[in-house]
């Protein structure tokens, strides 16, 4: 019989950890060929010189230079994604020849200097003062006329006088209802058979209806202000109007006339005409032309398109520092008038007549739902405000400029879209003769026209788009690790099938521990 000493066996637990390191040794050893296998043929650069390289020293050089220009890599990617985060925009002109039937003609506004037909103001005090009405409330309501022949927005300079007598007999008066019954008809000014548009004659009173502005009740031509505007392009899918052609001739041409029995006896009011230019979604604008008497105007415009890429809608507004036609400013609550810098500044005047005065002004402004109209008895308060209604503040203008008037701070973005209008009016005498060929006075005629048949158009966009993302990260990609999309593809497959290796052998471990 053989006997054994302790001496003699191997210690149990010795033999457990040689089993062990040579387990973790055979694994580190499957890990590092199979890393060697996949990156042999990898494309990104350096990778293969850092695993097939004999020499120890060369391993580390070529590691080294790809650590280097992995860490250039993100460098410039940073830099990259600040410029994109920071969203800049860049306006460039797209073209100088974009043709002008591609935008609306321009709508035009005739606004008399004189409101009023007197012809119909016996009428209105039957219609709009009570029956019993005493000789006190009469005058007064015919101060109001005269007060009514001038009155436009912001020039309350002349109520001061009448907002001094008792006007409490007055208090229903609408003065929305009262302009509009008191405003000059088109056949009261249009010379029959005179209105022509792009070479076509039309009925004067088919082109122009009536539209509230600043200035008080308008004919306006080409709009979609008015209720009657709006019906127009419903019914027709032509409307608002375009044309093709430009200079004398080819545009807007009409012909006005005055009755002398339309005028207040004394009257120092001249018959002359504002004329204002706008765009077709545009309540009004400040810029106008005065047309005179016995004068032949011809206005030529040079219209220029500013629109803004539709890549930018997904930017904040502040930041764009714009406004599509589509998006709502926080004091903008219309939803039928589309955004514009100048509606929102009409808007913007309105919500200043509401808290100065308690009421609104939809005679000359954007009416806004659930507020009262101003009667006779605000215009002392509107008097008091003339200097806040007839001036708007643009931002940070004290800083450079001093005006000692109170004006209105209006806060409104430009429009995202937009035509400008660079107008030019040259005016000469006109002597009109009748069939008799007698001179007849007081006629007016106008002709507004495009100075050239291209305009130039330009965009606003962003100075790096997602599109110029990709390629400037493609490129830096290819610039310092020579990679592209394949090599992202190839990489996540490697760590993929390094993962599931780990995964298989730690399951088989605790398995045979089991």
């Amino acid at each position: 019989m053989l006997l054994y000493t302790k001496e003699l066996v191997a210690p149990r637990a010795k033999l457990t950890q040689g089993l062990q390191r040579f387990r973790t040794q055979h694994l580190r050893q499957k890990y590092e060929k199979m890393l060697r296998r996949e990156f042999a043929h990898s494309t990104i650069h350096g990778i293969q010189n850092v695993i097939e390289e004999k020499h120890i020293y060369a391993r580390y050089f070529w590691l080294i230079v790809v650590l280097t220009a992995t860490v250039g890599l993100l460098v410039i990617f940073s830099m990259l994604e600040h410029q994109h985060s920071e969203q800049q925009l860049v306006s460039v002109v797209e073209t100088t020849q974009y043709p002008v039937y591609n935008i609306q003609f321009p709508a035009v506004a005739i606004c008399p200097f004189n409101h009023v037909n007197w012809l119909r103001a016996s009428t209105a005090e039957h219609r709009f003062l009570p029956r019993n009405a005493d000789s006190y409330t009469r005058e007064s309501f015919h101060q109001l006329l005269v007060q009514m022949e001038q009155l436009n927005f912001g020039k309350f300079q002349t109520l001061g006088a009448l907002s001094k007598r008792n006007l409490t007999a007055l208090a229903n008066v609408s003065l929305i209802k009262l302009a509009s019954y008191l405003a000059y008809r088109c056949d009261e000014l249009f010379e029959p058979d005179s209105c022509f548009f792009d070479e076509t004659k039309y009925d004067c009173c088919q082109l122009f209806v009536a539209e509230y502005t600043e200035k008080g009740v308008c004919l306006v031509f080409n709009s979609l202000i008015s209720e009657e505007s709006r019906k127009k392009k419903l019914i027709s899918e032509f409307y608002p109007f375009k044309i093709s052609t430009a200079g004398e001739g080819s545009g807007l041409k009409f012909m006005l006339h005055l009755n002398d029995t339309f005028l207040r006896a004394g009257t120092q009011v001249p018959f002359s005409m504002h004329l204002m230019i706008k765009e077709s979604n545009q309540w009004s604008n400040s810029m106008n032309y005065h047309l005179y008497e016995n004068t032949e105007n011809f206005v030529s415009i040079d219209p220029m398109v500013i629109q803004t890429s539709k890549n930018t809608e997904t930017m904040d507004p502040v930041k764009r520092r714009c406004y599509f036609e589509h998006e709502r400013h926080p004091y903008y609550p219309y939803k039928d008038l589309p955004y514009s810098r100048t509606n929102c500044i009409f808007t913007c005047l309105q919500w200043s007549v509401i808290h100065a005065c308690n009421c609104s002004m939809p005679l000359y402004l954007p009416d806004i739902d659930d507020t009262k109209e101003c009667t006779v008895q605000d215009f002392a308060c509107l008097h008091r405000h003339t200097d806040v209604f007839g001036y708007v503040k643009t931002i940070d203008q004290d800083k450079y400029i001093k005006d000692p008037r109170r004006g209105q701070l209006c806060p409104c973005p430009d429009s995202c879209n937009t035509q400008l209008y660079q107008t030019y009016l040259n005016v000469r005498r006109f002597d009109y003769f009748n069939a008799t060929n007698t001179t007849i006075s007081k006629r007016i005629k106008a002709e507004i026209y495009y100075g050239q048949r291209v305009l130039m158009k330009i965009e606003t966009k962003l100075r790096y788009s997602f599109v110029d993302w990709v390629a400037g990260f493609g490129g830096i990609l290819g610039l310092y690790v020579g990679a592209s999309t394949l090599s992202f593809v190839e990489l996540g497959y490697i760590v993929a099938r390094l993962l599931w290796s780990l995964l298989k052998d730690a399951y088989a471990q605790i398995t045979s521990k089991l």
